[in-house]
């Protein structure tokens, strides 16, 4: 029995690879892959250092191919294969050479280590299929179309392997016909540039600064400071800490990017929540948090949303120092950022012990809960609030004049959602949007100078505005700050979120579905709630689907409007065409009858060419090959037989097949 799964698990032998040519693109896959991680991860010291070392070894594999694995030099590739393991565990907790791709380094150094025994084709495989891994951890961090010339080009180099490896197998030159090959080029290039022409575009990416730093240890002292947003600018602390948003003047913002995002979907990247408004100024009336491990998962965060649709995944790279706020999608599921810990604190937004770094990355999951008209109408006003969101309907600090403004716009609405709908709906409409606005005139409340004077604010005065009307009609209401969608690019699934992003809105309180997030500012949705992309071209649903719940491939095909019914169609098509073609073969095919005679000799006929040492080359028919071989008679034998069952149908009874496969043992292995 145990010889029996010996046999069974047991690779069949691969053939020594003798292609230079092979070999040179197996080396060209890696190198391809070490440049993307270069370019895009910025890791710059165990790629160049491991590039020359693979192509030595793979001289050195070709020169000593034939040559048998000596003990020592076995001993010494396991030993540099330990010690890559050691860095990759250094390297991800001391950052030695920046830490940016851990595992990508121990990929390269693995590669590299390995060259040096590239013997056979499996292991020349294996060396391109460890490249791709790389390629992937590059992926990471592309954050553009060109990465897509380094996919073009691996792919290129792998099918480059395997022609001049299955040439060299039937002793043909490593030649190609040249005009096919530049009109397929060509085309394809003509291809490319037309589809990028096409599909949307993202309005830039600039270069992100050269990093070599993203674990961060530095640990919290003291308590949680909310640092300032680059929503305002604030004197006094030189770090920037405040716990505040003052009304009476905003701050200058520029174009330039300050993070990606690659996400599935977009969203409004929440930072931090306010909840207590006096004097023209917002703060944060609760100072408790909690410390977290860097990684939190979904067990340590709320339940899932009522009428949840699934999560999606975002990842996040800085490009400019920013306060050490998580911004993300709310609500999220679990988080991973490479600190040494994390803080929450008592509005559910997360906090590192440092600033965040130009190049440091970090990922969150967030739910997609089924926020839209017709569910939220449903969720109804309570008739007693809970005792924790006494401060959120507090509206003392508006004036009466602008309380009976917020009655007058309600009207006889009822219910949370249509009081929320027509205070946000009321100040997009009859305000106007403007960032070139004059200072709050001293001894002015900011509130009532917006509503009564200038009529014109930004999106702070607009998110007060409404929030402090929707308490005053009895409706929990806060301010969320953070950084609007960004310019979204569907088919990169990416989002460039630039200073001029950063945004404030408000987030109401309904009873079962909690902060849902509301943006009165203009010429945006009011119900800012996170959906599927809306094309179906670059929507990057299928970069969703494996995070998805029951109904939530529903509601991305109804977000797909009227292409929603383009897979649909396609699908029953494809059914039917699957269906027609079976019943016709059904009813129609008729199904040659296979001689038992047949399947031995073809299977006979494989044995003898593995016994000889060499396969038939797809493009030789059986007398090349046995005029290839040299003379036998127990091949010309077999050959005549295959020939004869071929050409004439007439195939040997088994009793035949079984007399010539007893010659089988008398002849010497021959290899070419």
């Amino acid at each position: 029995m145990a010889a029996v799964i010996r046999r069974t698990l047991r690779l069949p032998p691969s053939p020594i690879e003798h292609s230079a040519e092979a070999r040179s693109f197996a080396f060209l896959a890696f190198a391809v892959a070490t440049a993307a991680i270069v370019i895009y991860g910025q890791d710059y010291v165990v790629p160049l250092l491991a590039l020359p070392i693979a192509a030595l070894g793979h001289v050195v594999s070709h020169r000593e191919r034939n040559s048998k694995r000596g003990l020592w030099r076995q001993v010494l590739l396991v030993t540099l294969v330990v010690a890559a393991l050691f860095y990759l565990l250094a390297d991800s907790a001391l950052a030695l050479f920046g830490g940016v791709l851990p595992q990508a380094n121990f990929a390269i150094l693995l590669v590299a280590i390995t060259s040096f025994d590239l013997k056979t084709r499996r292991n020349c495989y294996s060396s391109i299929w460890i490249s791709l891994a790389i390629l992937y951890l590059a992926a990471v961090f592309a954050w553009d179309y060109m990465f897509g010339a380094f996919m073009a080009v691996w792919l290129s180099c792998l099918f480059a392997f395997w022609t001049g490896s299955h040439l060299r197998r039937i002793g043909s030159a490593f030649t190609t016909p040249v005009r096919p090959w530049l009109l397929s080029l060509g085309s394809s290039l003509l291809l490319g540039v037309f589809g990028f022409v096409v599909l949307p575009q993202p309005a830039g990416s600039p270069v992100s600064p050269l990093v070599v730093s993203l674990p961060n240890f530095t640990r919290f002292q003291g308590d949680i400071e909310s640092p300032a947003l680059p929503l305002v600018q604030l004197a006094g602390d030189p770090t920037g800490a405040t716990s505040s948003i003052d009304l009476h003047f905003r701050g200058r913002l520029g174009d330039a990017p300050v993070m990606y995002v690659r996400t599935g979907a977009p969203a409004y990247w929440r930072g931090l929540v306010f909840d207590t408004y006096g004097d023209g100024a917002w703060t944060a009336s609760i100072h408790g948090y909690r410390e977290l491990s860097p990684y939190v998962p979904a067990r340590l965060m709320p339940p899932q949303p009522e009428d949840n649709l699934g999560t999606f995944v975002q990842t996040f790279r800085i490009l400019r120092p920013m306060p050490g706020v998580i911004n993300a999608a709310y609500p999220m599921e679990s988080l991973y950022a490479p600190v040494s810990g994390l803080r929450e604190d008592a509005y559910g937004t997360f906090h590192t012990p440092q600033q965040l770094r130009p190049g440091q990355t970090y990922s969150v999951v967030s739910y997609l809960p089924n926020l839209n008209a017709k569910v939220l109408r449903q969720d109804d006003v309570m008739e007693r609030l809970p005792d924790h969101l006494g401060t959120y309907v507090d509206a003392r600090p508006l004036s009466p004049r602008a309380a009976q403004l917020a009655e007058d716009v309600a009207g006889s609405a009822t219910t949370y959602y249509d009081k929320v709908m027509a205070v946000t709906t009321y100040l997009q409409r009859t305000y106007r949007y403007d960032l070139d606005l004059p200072p709050v005139p001293a001894g002015r409340d900011a509130v009532d100078w917006f509503l009564f004077d200038v009529k014109t604010g930004y999106c702070e005065q607009f998110a007060t505005a409404a929030a402090l009307m929707l308490r005053s009609l009895g409706v929990p209401a806060r301010l969320a700050t953070g950084y609007s969608i960004g310019d979204y690019d569907p088919v990169l699934n990416q989002a460039v979120v630039r200073e001029h992003d950063a945004h404030a809105w408000v987030e109401v309180w309904f009873p079962h579905h909690g902060w849902v997030p509301v943006d009165p500012t203009p010429g945006v949705s009011p119900l800012a709630a996170t959906r599927f992309p809306s094309h179906w071209a670059g929507g990057g649903i299928a970069r969703l689907i494996p995070h998805l719940a029951i109904g939530a491939p529903v509601a991305a095909l109804g977000s797909l409007g009227v292409l929603g019914v383009v897979p649909v169609a396609l699908a029953v098509g494809l059914m039917v065409v699957l269906a027609y073609a079976w019943l016709r073969r059904r009813r129609f095919g008729v199904r040659r009858r296979v001689s038992p005679g047949e399947i031995d000799l073809l299977r006979l006929y494989e044995r003898l060419q593995r016994r000889l040492g060499r396969r038939r080359a797809p493009p030789e028919t059986p007398l090349e090959y046995e005029t290839r071989m040299g003379p036998g008679q127990l091949l010309d034998d077999v050959t005549s037989a295959v020939n004869e069952g071929a050409y004439a149908g007439r195939w040997p009874d088994p009793a035949r097949v079984r007399e010539l496969a007893r010659g089988i043992p008398a002849i010497s292995r021959r290899r070419l």
